[in-house]
Order: structure tokens, then C-alpha cells, then sequence
């Protein structure tokens, strides 16, 4: 009867070890499945949200090359098209905005926020609205550079990747280009 009740109990102590390793097991590996899943989510969120930047920042540096506020190869004139355009561009900026306030850590969304004021600050110097400083486009376009830095450098941080942001030409247009 010993004997056998010993077995017993060693059967079901088996039994409750098997299944806790295995739960143990099973939950750790979920957790890296959800981790890699949402880290998936937001490189995407951060890479649509980063180029949708961009494109708001091209429409608004051409058309303030048109003013004479800057030089770009293809200045656009400041026309219904071109306004519908840039609204267009803005409206997928706001869009891409979003997934972030969703996902992004807090550090990421200020840069986040920092980046969208320094991107309607060029807009407005672009379309000729009035502001109350007195930012030329150059301080203007700095100021969205550090802020666009800043945003990927939190998001790097976020996603835990290496190294540092892939440094930007220090001044624009470059050397080689032949002034107008």
C-alpha cells in the first residue's frame, strides 16, 4: 500500500510539474509572439507616419520656394491644385498620427507631437499665413530637423534597435548644387 501510494503521489507531482513547465512554456512563448507582433505594428506605424512627414515637408518646401522663401529644383506656385495637394498630404500626415497615439510610448508621442508642430510651422510659412514669430524658413526647417531626430530617435528607442540615427547632410541645399 506504501509503495504504491508513493508512486501515486509521484505520478501526480509529475503530472503538476509537466503541466506548470509546459504553461510556464506556452505563456512565455505567446508573450514573444504578442511582443513581435506589436514591435511589427509599430515599425509600420513609425515608417508611414515618417514618410507621410516627408511628403507634407516636399509640397511645403516647393511652395515656399515659389514665395522666394527657400530654393528648390521645382518650386510650385501657390494654386488650387497645389493647395489641394498639400491639404491632401496633410489630411494622410494626421491619418498616419493616429496608429501612434495607439501604440507609441510616451516619449515617442511627445516627439510625435513636437514633429507635427514643427511641420504645420513650415506649412503656414508655405501657404503665407501669418504666425506670431517672426522664424525665417531656414529657423523654421531646422527646427522641424531636430524635432524629425528627436522622433527617430525615441522610436529607435522604442523598438530597441542599435546604434544611432543615420546622420543627415549638415547643411541644404548641398555644396555641389549651383545657386540660382
Amino acid at each position: 500500500m506504501v509503495d504504491q501510494l508513493s508512486t501515486l503521489i509521484g505520478v501526480v507531482v509529475g503530472a503538476v510539474m509537466s503541466y506548470t513547465v509546459g504553461t510556464l512554456h506556452e505563456r512565455s512563448r505567446w508573450r514573444r509572439e504578442q511582443g513581435a507582433r506589436w514591435d511589427g505594428l509599430l515599425l509600420q506605424a513609425y515608417s508611414d507616419y515618417g514618410q507621410a512627414v516627408k511628403d507634407c515637408v516636399v509640397l511645403y518646401q516647393r511652395l515656399a520656394a515659389h514665395r522666394g522663401l527657400t530654393e528648390d529644383p521645382t518650386p510650385v506656385a501657390t494654386t488650387g491644385d497645389a493647395l489641394a495637394e498639400a491639404a491632401k498630404a496633410e489630411w494622410r500626415r494626421a491619418a498616419m498620427t493616429e496608429p501612434l497615439r495607439l501604440l507609441a510610448d510616451p516619449d515617442t508621442a511627445e516627439a510625435v507631437r513636437e514633429l507635427n508642430d514643427a511641420v504645420w510651422h513650415l506649412e503656414w510659412l508655405a501657404q503665407g499665413r501669418p504666425t506670431t514669430e517672426t522664424a525665417t524658413w531656414e529657423q523654421a526647417y531646422s527646427a522641424y530637423r531636430t524635432a524629425r531626430r528627436a522622433f527617430y530617435e525615441k522610436a529607435r528607442a522604442s523598438l530597441q534597435v542599435p546604434g544611432a540615427v543615420i546622420a543627415e547632410r549638415a547643411s541644404w541645399p548641398p555644396s555641389w548644387r549651383a545657386s540660382a
